[in-house]
């Protein structure tokens, strides 16, 4: 959009489940392109285990950020923001 710091760029994300265990876990692995250029690569992990409240989820999110990335502090940011819409989601 105007005014960002990547005005005019594509940004694209390519994303590969690797394995889907229902109900237990899923991984995934995925990179992210600018314009041209690859920012970031990634393997995600989430975990689903059985709690007393209901189910624990653990998020691992293991990345390489190449230059001109938005780096580690803006991708916890995006997926602090996901997981706190899933939550209230799930709340309803």
């Amino acid at each position: 959009k105007p005014g960002t710091p990547v005005a005019g760029l594509a940004c694209r994300t390519e994303t590969t489940y690797l394995e889907i265990v229902p109900n237990r876990t899923i991984v995934f692995a995925g990179s992210m392109t600018l314009g041209d250029r690859c920012i970031s690569a990634a393997l995600c992990t989430v975990e689903l285990t059985p709690s007393e409240a209901g189910t624990d989820l653990v998020f691992t999110h293991q990345a390489a950020f190449f230059e001109g990335s938005d780096g580690p502090e803006m991708r916890q940011a995006g997926w602090q923001a996901l997981m706190d819409r899933l939550k209230a989601e799930i709340a309803l």
